[in-house]
């Protein structure tokens, strides 16, 4: 719960009556918010930008998520936006909905195939994995729009089993960069992720040290 004077995180666009949502109901973000009040490193105040673009990345989570119609989507300009990671290939809109963020994300990782996953199992693979939740949170900003990056961190507990490696409950954390290009009203028109997956994916797939970074050969 928050606590007096804290101001929990705002996802926008979730009360139109009539969105088709993924898994058939609006997602209840309590528990999640609950463990990100307490465990985030980082307090915003309430109408900085640093706490805007936060709650704008959470309400493109949830869509990205939760909302399988590409008119539902209200975190981003629906005719032009696109997203890559680590210099990678470049997704659009509809391949958000039916790939899923996490098959996005990781798309090049070499400890997770996103071709064997779709965005229904990617989904249940890392709820399974993270019982209790999966927070986000952003940690500073340094450029305001229309181009503002920023860096982040994604956290969790492995309470559950990831592909026959039995969970550990330990606390598992990622830390990334990201630029977003927004319009005058904060549509986000593209992202642009920087983070290495295989930080975590060592702790869940029990690798350790044996996987070495990719270009570690350039």
């Amino acid at each position: 719960m928050a606590k007096h004077g804290e101001i929990l995180p705002k996802r926008a666009y979730m009360d139109n009556p009539d969105i088709n949502w993924r898994y058939g109901s609006k997602p209840d973000y309590r528990k999640v918010n609950e463990i990100f009040m307490r465990e985030r490193t980082k307090v915003h105040t309430e109408g900085s930008l640093e706490k805007i673009v936060e709650d704008l990345v959470k309400t493109w989570e949830m869509e990205s998520s939760h909302k399988v119609k590409k008119q539902d989507w209200g975190s981003v300009d629906q005719n032009v936006f696109c997203i890559k990671v680590n210099g990678g290939k470049k997704f659009y809109l509809d391949d958000n909905i039916e790939i899923g963020n996490y098959n996005i994300l990781m798309q090049d990782s070499i400890l997770y195939d996103a071709s064997k996953e779709t965005n229904d199992s990617s989904h249940e693979l890392f709820r399974n994995v993270f019982k209790s939740g999966f927070p986000w949170e952003l940690l500073e900003v340094y450029s305001g729009p229309p181009t503002v990056a920023f860096t982040w961190r994604h956290w969790g507990k492995f309470e559950g089993d990831y592909k026959g490696v039995k969970a550990t409950g330990e606390t598992l954390e990622m830390f990334g960069s990201c630029v977003a290009n927004v319009s005058e009203d904060l549509k986000i028109l593209s992202i642009e992720v920087f983070y290495d997956p295989n930080i975590m994916l060592k702790k869940l797939t029990a690798t350790g040290e044996k996987v070495k970074c990719p270009f570690h050969h350039l």
